[in-house]
């Protein structure tokens, strides 16, 4: 998405160039096309402030999740290790139903990990993409500033 940046260095390359201008616009009654101009700026930034928000908003919606998953593995760990020590504690050997049993823990933890992973992977999709119609917004915004 570079292209983005370039456009919006150029935009601000243009309005810096044009500042003398703009100026005396403003001095013989155009203040309406400065306006014009200021709030095309506005809405460009504001486009990409929100973007960039979103994205970090992103970025720690997936670290929320990964750090969600660690602790769940670290109970299903923990939960697996305490029946391995309650069956032996019984006299009964990991197999059979008990070894069934621990496998069953097992499976539902990871499933429990995954599921978490999803849902914060969606969350940054869903902060992303809000992210992204925001700054079309600003760009839709800019336009409709100048007619």
């Amino acid at each position: 998405m570079g292209w983005f940046k370039k456009i919006f260095k150029k935009v601000g390359n243009v309005l810096k160039d044009a500042a003398p201008a703009i100026g005396a616009l403003a001095g013989i009654g155009g203040l309406s096309s400065t306006a014009g101009l200021l709030g095309a700026g506005g809405a460009l930034f504001n486009g990409f402030a929100e973007r960039k928000r979103a994205k970090k908003q992103a970025k720690m919606a997936r670290r929320f999740a990964a750090q969600e998953a660690a602790i769940s593995r670290r109970n299903t760990q923990r939960l697996a290790g305490q029946q391995r020590a309650n069956f032996a504690a019984a006299g009964l050997k990991i197999e059979g139903s008990p070894a069934l049993l621990i496998e069953e823990t097992e499976k539902l933890g990871a499933q429990e990990v995954d599921n978490i992973l999803y849902a914060g992977n969606q969350q940054a999709k869903a902060y992303k993409r809000a992210g992204n119609n925001a700054m079309i917004g600003g760009f839709l915004n800019a336009g409709s500033s100048f007619l």
